[in-house]
């Protein structure tokens, strides 16, 4: 497939970042973790839960974007993501299983276990609305603008990067280190930044009415809230900032 240059950079920087969530060491981090506090330990959990959950569900709803993409470039962008996104679940699952003990004997076993540690909200986003969209896009390809702004703009630029940023800041502040879920969270986090990078690329270059304009930006301001208590409201105001800095650069303007 020959690729349009439009987000090809996209995909080169991609391969370049490439990595394998089973070469991350996470002895220390399985030690590590009875010896923290119940306090400690429900945030992480939390935290876990909510990536569980997220991840399994972005990475499941990327064909439809592929589908719907307006070019070769484009396509490979949505592909590369989506292999990235893949990865992302596995390594939370790991951690999940690993270092926190999850009971069940595959993914998603423990995945209904963890359910019970996030708000609705979370679940109703990434296994309700998110599918939804995904639908819709299938059904009618005109749609991807406003797809790609809950995606990329609201989902990974507002509530992942709310939620990631929350669980850095975790860890550096418990009584006892996690290094390979730290090291597993860093990498996470730059993927995420050239994912953000592109869905900006692709609102920016469509034209937003007042009304999709004026939404994406209330989604932003409320989505952050589904972790509930597990992220501070400084941090939510925080991702809100940067969601509304994030759209003007776009060039979307707010009546």
């Amino acid at each position: 497939m020959t690729m349009i240059a439009g987000y090809a950079h996209f995909v080169q920087l991609a391969e370049s970042l490439q990595w394998d969530e089973t070469d991350l060491d996470l002895t220390a981090d399985r030690a590590a973790w009875p010896e923290l506090t119940d306090d400690e330990q429900a945030t992480v959990r939390g935290l876990i839960a909510g990536f569980v959950i997220a991840e399994t569900s972005v990475a499941g709803q990327l064909g439809s974007y592929q589908a719907a993409a307006r070019d070769d470039s484009m396509e490979a962008t949505f592909r590369a993501q989506a292999r990235d996104e893949a990865r992302h679940a596995r390594f939370f699952d790991l951690v999940a299983a690993e270092v926190l003990g999850v009971p069940g004997a595959n993914p998603a076993q423990r995945q209904d276990v963890l359910r019970g540690y996030v708000s609705s909200e979370l679940v109703d986003l990434f296994e309700h609305r998110l599918p939804a969209t995904a639908r819709q896009l299938a059904e009618d390809h005109t749609s991807l603008t406003g797809a790609v702004g809950l995606y990329h703009m609201v989902i990974e630029g507002v509530v992942l990067l709310a939620g990631q940023q929350a669980m850095l800041d975790t860890l550096g502040g418990l009584s006892r280190e996690l290094p390979g879920v730290r090291k597993g969270m860093e990498l996470v986090l730059r993927d995420e930044r050239w994912h953000i990078g592109f869905g900006s690329r692709v609102v920016q270059g469509a034209e937003l009415g007042a009304e999709q304009a004026d939404g994406l930006l209330e989604q932003g301001e409320t989505a952050a809230k589904v972790w509930g208590d597990l992220i501070s409201s400084d941090a939510i105001e925080s991702a809100v900032r940067q969601h509304r800095r994030r759209l003007k650069a776009a060039g979307i303007k707010f009546w």
